[in-house]
């Protein structure tokens, strides 16, 4: 029997009606922020890594795994446009405070800390009710009006440098006179005994959550959680490493093509895409002796064990979530401030002298644990940021892109997003999963892809910029011009197809002129309205970090510079003094 059509509207209209109803009933979700410090591209699991970490993956299972994804090359303007969702000079933080040069320091754009009048999104959710909370790496500055505490944080347990030790209480470059912990605003001079720094921040964060919920109720929470792995040094507990321990001895070029391949299969990356080589100035895996290839090994298995360490206490807290029933009602959005690092402490005879003046070892069978001081240097850094070019501190795709996975109610799961977009979006999607505004934000909420839409973030011709110490990028649809300074750029612009070349294989500035210039002119345009400054000439942020670095050492230990000196007098004397001494003896026993 046919029904009345008035019936069928009739069923429609209660079903809307209770869709509204839902909706308005449902409460604001938790928020989960999860930065891992210089994770590549290819790190996690569910991008293709050896690495084992199964909570990250099952997020990503559980959610949408973006595929082209940007931040800065470096950390602290990153975090500036994750905190804020303007541009980071826009922010304050230009630059690195400790690679920031002379020229810059006091402009606005290069302050080293949060502009006053820019608001956090902490800030901004507090305001709409949310209790927020931070654990680990802060960076955006440590006076009393620029730490977290005044920014919007209700409680706070962080680090105000680009790193520290994960086992002690200790700076991890000579620049730091101490490693600058802050809890609530009041500086931190002694860590528990048993520190670790993953598993740590873990448990403050659990701490502060438990608590709030005991005190203030149904209110929702904002979680930011800022591990320090992977940051140098690389540190990790012995059981870590040591699953990894006989994984990493093909070298790093087998395991560049093996990232490469497995980011293929998983449709990651397009299949036809070139996977170009390493920077000339890589060293060869067979070129290293027997001895050099067993540390860069083990390095490399340090570095794993800490990312598989981090996933294992992060995965503590999502069990605990789950336990105290708020995981359903909580989105989780994981992601890294830049590209692999790829330093070489040890080039560096300053920072060797300060190593061994502060007892930092580099002993194979103690790697990663406490005392020791690991790094993977940039042929790691190389293959970790498979397919694409470079690392962290240059502007190529392998400094820039890097995972991001966004999970919890309201998200499209199992979803595979290749839209292009950028860290500051993060922010505007914040604030869009918290029903609060986004004023003043110029990232884009990523709202329409996480509910499965296919429309881009940024139109065709909608670009935008990205610069630190001097590199440069533009991105315009599926177009990017970069320019990369010293040591391993040479400060000249190339234009890249990213859908087709990712590992920006094939300049195309001269078979696409037009293009070329009119990006160009582009990201002078946006250059300018963001404040930013040319760098002075010859200027290299490595350099810079090591002359501030030598300045400090030269303060702090003067005395070991006197002890050398005086070495080295003696050591010219002894032989003067000898010799003088002989031709006296002969004078005075020669016959007269």
């Amino acid at each position: 029997m046919r029904k009345p059509a008035w019936t069928g509207l009739a069923l429609a209209l209660v079903m809307a009606l209770s869709g509204v109803a839902t909706a308005q009933e449902r409460p604001r979700p938790n928020i989960v922020l999860i930065i891992a410090d210089d994770v590549a591209f290819t790190d996690f699991g569910a991008y293709g890594s050896e690495i084992r970490t199964p909570n990250i993956d099952a997020l990503a299972r559980r959610g949408t795994l973006f595929t082209n994804y940007h931040a800065t090359p470096m950390c602290a303007p990153s975090r500036a446009m994750l905190m804020t969702g303007i541009d980071s000079h826009r922010a304050g933080i230009g630059n690195l405070p400790e690679t920031t040069p002379e020229e810059h320091r006091g402009s606005p754009a290069y302050l080293g800390r949060l502009h006053r009048d820019v608001p956090t999104i902490a800030e901004r959710l507090r305001v709409a009710g949310y209790r927020t909370f931070m654990a680990g790496k802060w960076h955006l500055g440590h006076t009393p009006g620029s730490l977290p505490s005044a920014r919007g944080f209700d409680r706070t347990f962080i680090l105000d440098a680009t790193g520290a030790d994960n086992w002690e209480h200790r700076p991890y470059l000579p620049y730091y006179d101490r490693a600058e912990w802050f809890s609530d605003g009041e500086a931190v001079d002694q860590l528990p005994a048993d520190f670790y720094s993953s598993e740590y921040l873990v448990e403050r964060m659990t701490g502060y959550i438990d608590e709030a919920s005991q005190q203030e109720g149904t209110a929702p929470f904002f979680a930011y959680l800022a591990f320090q792995a992977i940051h140098i040094p690389v540190q990790a507990p012995r059981e870590y490493t040591m699953r990894y321990a006989d994984r990493y001895h093909a070298g790093w070029q087998a395991l560049r093509e093996e990232r490469h391949r497995a980011a293929v299969q998983r449709g990651i990356v397009p299949a036809d895409a070139r996977l170009g080589p390493m920077h000339p100035e890589m060293r060869d895996w067979d070129t290293l002796s027997a001895g050099e290839r067993e540390w860069y090994a083990r390095a490399m298995a340090v570095n794993a064990g800490m990312l598989e360490a981090m996933d294992h206490y992060l995965g503590q807290l999502i069990a605990h979530l789950r336990e105290t029933g708020e995981y359903e009602n909580t989105i989780f959005i994981v992601t890294s401030d830049n590209g692999p690092e790829g330093a070489l402490p040890t080039a560096s005879g300053a920072m060797r002298m300060w190593m061994w003046l502060v007892g930092y070892s580099r002993d194979i069978e103690t790697l990663g644990e406490r005392g020791s001081f690991a790094f993977i240097g940039p042929e790691w850094a190389s293959a970790s940021a498979s397919p694409h070019h470079l690392f962290k501190f240059y502007a190529g795709e392998g400094g820039t892109r890097v995972p991001l996975i966004v999970a919890g109610p309201g998200v499209e799961s199992g979803q595979m997003a290749r839209q292009l977009a950028l860290i500051s979006d993060i922010p505007a999607t914040i604030a869009a999963f918290a029903g609060t505004d986004a004023e003043g934000m110029t990232g884009r909420s990523l709202m329409p892809v996480l509910e499965g839409g296919e429309e881009p973030v940024y139109g065709p011709d909608e670009g935008f910029g990205v610069e630190t110490a001097g590199r440069m990028a533009y991105f315009e649809g599926r177009w990017k011009i970069l320019r990369n300074g010293p040591p391993l750029g040479d400060n000249r612009w190339r234009l890249y197809d990213l859908d087709a070349d990712p590992g920006e294989t094939t300049d195309l500035s001269t078979s696409d002129p037009e293009r070329f210039a009119a990006m160009q002119a582009a990201y002078r345009q946006w250059a300018e309205a963001n404040g930013v400054l040319d760098m002075p000439e010859g200027y290299d942020p490595i350099a810079t970090l090591l002359e501030h670095s030598r300045a400090k050492i030269r303060a702090r230990y003067w005395w070991a510079y006197l002890l050398a000196i005086a070495f080295v007098i003696g050591i010219v004397a002894a032989p003067v003094w000898f010799f003088v001494r002989v031709r006296r003896r002969r004078r005075a026993t020669a016959p007269a």
